[in-house]
């Protein structure tokens, strides 16, 4: 059967014994070989118990992981590999070791991790998200939300956020990606370019991966009624759709413009940018202006409201 590359893509036909005919039965409009796999493979577990799906492409193992109780197959394989480099994998005793909950969980673990159409998270890989995710009962419970409608709704989008913030730190209790940026920002020795993203950026990213789960999950229905991606974490750029990243400022323009100093041994009384410019250190500093690391001459003194009734 071959299905896509026709004038009409949404055109299937079957060769055998040197005859081409049209199926009718296989007749779809999906755009990616990756779900039109998996809609082929339901077809042919109407006559075989056990089926073998070929492909490179890590999106189509989780897709027929996730997928497989709903073909009807007794067994499944999926060979991958390159030149005489080769496996199989059993899908069926993947599915079954993994359980239906995980298994409901995959579209959205993956989607939001990182694949083919969507980014992976900045220091985030996949196996420290695996674990995150096989720990928690909760977390499965959010990723199996995330693709089950085409609009991502925000209770859904909220849960999946605090499994996200789970991932960088599992020892600090957030609610939001931004309260977590915020204090590993003012963590000693923490790079910017590791800190998680914004809550604005995570739900751009959180829209695409909802939308790639989406069709992920109706990979089994030849004839989609799909909204356009654009609004959905995609937007325009003439005849491209590109990731929309951000619609707000990461931070405010005063403390993207804030002098900052990255003084280790100093207590920040030599060659400190703060201390020459005659400003007081911040929690953005290297220093956090901790009272015992910053010696300042410039620092902030707080006096309370008995200091103030004292000296009036």
């Amino acid at each position: 059967m071959i299905g896509g590359g026709f004038r009409d893509g949404e055109k299937t036909v079957t060769v055998a014994r040197g005859q081409c005919r049209d199926d009718q039965t296989l007749r779809s409009n999906h755009e990616e070989a990756d779900t039109r796999m998996i809609l082929h493979a339901k077809h042919a577990a109407r006559a075989n118990r056990r089926l073998v799906l070929q492909s490179p492409d890590t999106d189509v193992l989780v897709l027929s992981i996730s997928l497989f109780r709903s073909l009807d197959c007794p067994e499944l394989w999926f060979r991958t590999g390159v030149k005489d480099r080769h496996r199989l994998i059993p899908v069926h005793d993947i599915a079954h070791a993994l359980g239906e909950k995980m298994c409901s969980s995959l579209p959205g673990f993956h989607a939001t991790t990182g694949c083919d159409s969507t980014s992976s998270l900045a220091g985030i890989g996949k196996k420290k998200a695996w674990d995150s995710l096989c720990r928690s009962c909760d977390h499965q419970d959010s990723l199996s939300l995330l693709g089950e409608e085409q609009e991502l709704n925000v209770t859904t989008a909220a849960r999946c956020e605090a499994y996200v913030c789970n991932l960088y730190t599992a020892s600090k209790k957030t609610s939001t990606a931004d309260e977590l940026r915020y204090l590993m920002f003012c963590q000693r020795k923490q790079k910017n370019e590791m800190l998680p993203p914004t809550s604005d950026c995570l739900l751009q990213h959180l829209k695409r991966a909802n939308y790639q789960a989406f069709l992920w999950r109706h990979a089994l229905e030849a004839m989609l009624d799909l909204e356009s991606p654009e609004g959905h974490g995609w937007v325009r750029d003439r005849e491209l759709l590109v990731p929309l990243l951000i619609t707000k400022s990461p931070a405010p323009e005063s403390l993207l413009e804030l002098t900052t100093c990255k003084c280790k041994t100093s207590a920040c009384l030599r060659n400190c940018s703060c201390n020459n410019a005659g400003l007081a250190c911040t929690e953005g500093c290297y220093c956090i202006a901790d009272d015992e690391a910053c010696k300042n001459p410039h620092g902030l003194t707080c006096i309370s409201d008995s200091e103030e009734s004292d000296e009036e």
